[in-house]
C-alpha cells in the first residue's frame, strides 16, 4: 500500500520512503531466474544487531516503510521480532515472500497482524504445473496449491485484497499469454493486483552470457503484457518497472552482505557503503545523491528515449535493468518497448 502523496513529497525533497532490508539469502523456492542468487542454505545474512540498528537509523532518517526481503525473509527464525521492532518504531511493514512459508497458517496470521498498514506480496508467475517446474527446477507443482492456499487464508481472516500483491517475473521461458492468464486469475478470483518484473540480465552461476539470452523475453511480448494489464486494472500507462520513479528515487536497499545500494536488484558493492563497516546513517549522509538517483531528476540527464517519452513524469525506465545489462545506472532500460 503506497502513499503516493508521501512518495512525491520525499522525491521532491531528496528524502526517503522505503528501506528494502534483505535479512538473508536463504530460500527454497529455487527460481531459475533469481536476480540475487538465493541459496538453499544461508551464505550471507545480516546479524541481529545490524538489523535492529538499521531499523532505528531508518526511522531517524525519515523512512516510513520497511520492505522485508530475502531470499525468503520468513525463513529467518526471528523475523517477527524484527517486524515488531519496526512497528513499534512507527514504521510500516511490507512483506515480500515467495509464499511457500504460508503452508503454515499461523505464519500467515502473524504476518498479516504485523503488516496491517502495509502489504504482503507472494510470488507465483504461472499457474501451469509443467511450466512451474521449468521455472523452479528442484520444486514440484504442488507449490502452486500451497501459495494459493496461503493467499486464500489471508483473505479468509480479513486481510484486504488491495494490500496483497502477486509479484511475477516475466522471462523468455514463458509466453505472454501464460502470464496474462495468471494476472487475470489473481484479479478476477481474488481482486489481487500484480507487480510486474521483467527479467534482469544478471550472470547466474552455471550460466554463460549466451545461455542467459533464453531468459530475455521479446519486446512485443513485454508490450502485450503491459497493454493487457493496463486494461485489466483500468489504469493509465504503466511505468516500465514495478513501481514509479518516485518510489525508485526514495528507496534504499541494505543487501544481505551489508552493502547499501539504491535498489535490491542493483547488486553493486561500492567501497564505503557497507553497514558491517559503518553506520547506515553515515552511509546515507555521505552518498545521498547516489542513493536517490539525484542526477536523473534533471531531465537532460535522462536516457534519450526517456526525455521524449510521455511517461517521464512517473517513469525513467528500470535502473537495475540498465545496470545489469552493462549500461550503467543511468543508461537505457533494455526491456523498454516505448523508446
Amino acid at each position: 500500500m503506497l502513499d503516493f502523496e508521501q512518495l512525491q513529497f520525499d522525491y521532491d525533497h531528496d528524502g526517503f520512503y522505503a528501506l528494502q532490508l534483505e535479512v538473508g539469502d536463504k530460500c527454497y523456492q529455487d527460481c531459475i531466474y533469481c536476480y540475487m542468487n538465493a541459496v538453499a542454505e544461508t551464505k550471507n545474512e545480516l546479524t541481529d544487531e545490524i538489523i535492529s540498528a538499521v531499523l532505528v537509523e531508518a526511522k531517524a532518517l525519515g523512512f516510513s516503510t520497511i520492505e522485508w526481503l530475502g531470499g525468503e525473509p520468513l525463513l529467518r527464525k526471528n523475523i517477527f521480532r524484527f517486524m515488531e521492532e519496526a512497528k513499534n518504531l512507527g514504521l510500516k511493514n511490507n512483506m515480500w515472500t515467495g509464499g511457500l512459508p504460508f503452508a503454515d497458517l499461523e505464519t500467515v496470521e502473524r504476518t498479516a497482524a504485523l503488516c496491517t498498514d502495509g502489504y504482503i506480496s507472494v510470488h507465483l508467475s504461472t499457474l501451469d504445473p509443467k511450466l512451474y517446474e521449468v521455472l523452479h527446477p528442484r520444486r514440484g507443482a504442488d507449490d502452486i496449491k500451497v501459495i494459493l492456499k496461503g493467499v486464500e487464508h489471508l483473505l479468509k481472516i480479513g486481510y484486504p485484497p488491495a494490500q496483497i500483491l502477486n509479484s511475477v517475473t516475466f522471462t523468455g521461458l514463458q509466453t505472454a499469454d501464460d502470464l496474462i492468464a495468471t494476472m487475470e486469475f489473481f484479479y478476477h478470483e481474488y481482486r489481487i493486483q500484480t507487480s510486474i518484473n521483467v527479467y534482469h540480465t544478471y550472470l547466474r552461476p552455471g550460466y554463460s552470457q549466451t545461455e542467459l539470452l533464453k531468459f530475455i523475453p521479446p519486446p512485443e511480448d513485454v508490450q502485450k503484457i503491459y497493454n493487457y494489464y493496463r486494461k485489466l486494472i483500468q489504469a493509465g500507462n504503466l511505468p516500465m518497472n514495478c513501481v514509479n520513479k518516485q518510489y525508485c528515487a526514495t528507496t534504499v536497499a541494505v543487501l544481505n552482505n551489508g552493502f547499501v545500494t539504491p535498489c535490491a536488484t542493483i547488486r553493486e558493492e561500492r567501497t564505503g557503503l557497507n553497514v558491517k563497516e559503518d553506520s547506515f546513517q553515515n552511509i546515507v549522509a555521505a552518498h545521498r545523491g547516489y542513493l536517490t538517483f539525484q542526477d536523473l531528476k534533471t531531465e537532460s540527464n535522462l536516457p534519450a528515449g526517456c526525455q521524449k517519452c510521455g511517461l517521464k513524469s512517473q517513469c525513467w525506465g528500470c535502473r537495475s535493468r540498465s545496470y545489469a545489462a552493462g549500461y550503467g545506472l543511468y543508461g537505457k532500460d533494455p526491456r523498454c518497448f516505448r523508446s
